[in-house]
């Protein structure tokens, strides 16, 4: 993890009492981890944060952090031949391994149907983030990419949307009072991770600025390549939906996949594989840290 940021002395325009106060505010806010940060992942499916971000988290897991994670659908739509209802209780299932594969500590299912994020109310999804938030107290949070681009799976911006807004009003006390009944304090997350499986373009342009604009960074994984794999595996559910529709697509367009000549559980398990070392052992992120809040001429 990223160790506390130095700061540079008020400029001698800057008075010196108003500098104090902004570095006394900078400090408040860069605190400095005694013990291994604790991460919150918020997902819009769970194949989402295996693929764009498991790496990573298992990195986090090995090295001391407690990972949990919230699901917000039940992936009850990607399946093959199964109806809505078992779907959802193999998903959860499955999700539930592919969390422990990663060392996640717990993974939370909010139950909102798939692809249906649209008609749910924004602020009642964030609203519900945010009581994770001050439960948990993270120190750190991965959050779907509400900003990538050419993403078809709209669930991801829905929930990326709500998380980010819950992200920063988590930390304000007129939101949700009532949390304050039962010792639910507002909470503020220093560094926050957005993921998005590389479908952007324009993902490594570099940044207009580094205060403001969430900038590239980029996490070697081949130490947990591993365990991403098993997460992957995991999911048994979607990775035969996933190749069936796609030999489906082949079958219609005349094409040929000798991988898939036969569906079976080995020809889905290898799919699966081919899919995550494809992805690299770098995982890369719109990366906000702990320097995010404080413009760079205040320090």
């Amino acid at each position: 993890m990223r160790e506390r940021v130095a700061y540079a002395r008020g400029s001698a325009g800057l008075p010196r009492a108003c500098a104090l106060l902004v570095c006394g505010l900078f400090m408040y806010t860069t605190p400095a981890y005694a013990a291994p940060p604790l991460v919150l992942v918020v997902a819009a499916d769970a194949s989402d944060f295996v693929l764009a971000a498991g790496g990573t988290i298992a990195k986090m897991a090995e090295a001391g952090s407690a990972v949990y994670v919230i699901r917000v659908t039940n992936d009850e739509k990607d399946s093959w031949g199964l109806p809505p209802e078992e779907t959802a209780l193999r998903a959860r299932a499955e999700a539930d391994s592919a969390a422990r594969a990663l060392g996640v500590k717990e993974a939370i299912s909010l139950g909102y149907r798939a692809a249906e994020l649209a008609d749910v109310s924004f602020s009642g999804i964030r609203d519900r983030l945010i009581f994770y938030i001050r439960h948990y107290k993270p120190s750190v949070m991965f959050i779907p990419n509400p900003y990538s681009e050419y993403d078809r799976v709209l669930d991801r911006y829905y929930t990326g949307a709500a998380a980010e807004d819950a992200f920063r009003v988590a930390a304000l006390e007129n939101f949700q009072l009532p949390h304050g009944d039962v010792g639910l304090a507002p909470h503020l997350t220093p560094e926050l991770y957005y993921y998005a499986q590389p479908l952007d373009p324009r993902r490594k342009e570099p940044e207009s600025t580094a205060t403001f604009v969430p900038r590239p960074k980029s996490v070697d994984i081949a130490s947990t390549l591993p365990k991403k794999l098993a997460a992957a595996a995991a999911l048994k559910t979607s990775n035969e939906s996933t190749a069936r529709r796609l030999k489906a697509r082949l079958d219609a367009t005349g094409r040929r996949l000798p991988i898939l000549d036969t569906v079976d559980e080995s020809s889905i398990k290898r799919l699966a594989e081919i899919n995550v070392r494809g992805l690299g052992t770098t995982e890369e992120f719109r990366y906000a840290g702990v320097e995010f809040r404080i413009p760079r001429k205040y320090r």
